[in-house]
């Protein structure tokens, strides 16, 4: 896969105002590295070594790596440590038909927006569009405008699993190639999402969430070929 052009975002050192606090602030800080390409798929990760990348003690990093464990970001081995987690390209693959599902169900369960979201929306979509690179920056905004519409369902849970799953795909996105042709596409089909959402149209709101998705698995496309490359 490619490498985003730039290097990733610096993560700040999160405050120490309590272990519990402070656990939630790693946790989050872990998961945009690893969303950036900070951390690597398949990289093993020392709490002491992580605790002073962010500027913290190991405690609440101890802590992250549970939740991360949960969700699937992580995987624990035993005797080894820590890993950040590597998947097959089959597996990517799951994952995309999981946050699929999950999308789709919250767009059948859509509660019509305000004039006020479908702004938010729209500004959201043009500050993606002024992104040329890196790529870990637009595929962050379009992360911000999947959230916008997940949170216009009722479905908590729902919305859960499909930043989830969306957490386990960013890594991946995150190394791909977004030419400017590619980016005017995803303002476009954001663009088509809104204009339905803003005409209350449920059919058409949910057609063009799947004509979305289905750019997706360039991403399981990209990881097979570079899997058959290292096969040979």
């Amino acid at each position: 896969m490619k490498t985003a052009a730039e290097p990733p975002p610096p993560v700040a050192a999160p405050p120490e105002s309590g272990y519990g606090k402070a656990g939630d602030r790693v946790t989050a800080a872990v998961r945009e590295l690893i969303a950036s390409g900070g951390l690597q798929p398949g990289e093993h990760l020392r709490q002491d070594v992580l605790a002073a990348r962010l500027g913290t003690t190991r405690v609440p990093v101890r802590e992250a790596f549970k939740t991360l464990v949960a969700e699937g970001l992580l995987v624990h081995r035993p005797n080894q440590g820590h890993y950040v987690a590597k998947l097959t390209s089959g597996e990517l693959a799951e994952i995309c038909w999981l946050r699929d599902t999950c999308e789709n169900r919250l767009a059948q369960t859509v509660e019509w927006p305000d004039d006020e979201a479908l702004e938010a929306l729209g500004a959201i979509n043009d500050a993606m569009r002024r992104i040329r690179s890196p790529a870990y920056e637009i595929v962050a905004a379009d992360r911000r405008f999947h959230e916008k519409l997940w949170a216009l369902s009722p479905l908590r849970i729902v919305a859960q699993e499909a930043r989830r799953t969306w957490a386990l795909i960013q890594p991946y996105r995150s190394f791909m190639s977004y030419e400017p042709a590619t980016v005017d596409r995803m303002h476009r089909e954001h663009a088509a999402i809104t204009a339905a959402l803003r005409a209350r149209d449920l059919d058409g709101y949910a057609d063009a969430v799947r004509v979305h998705q289905e750019h997706v698995y360039r991403v399981v496309e990209d990881l097979a070929e570079r899997e058959r490359a290292q096969a040979h």
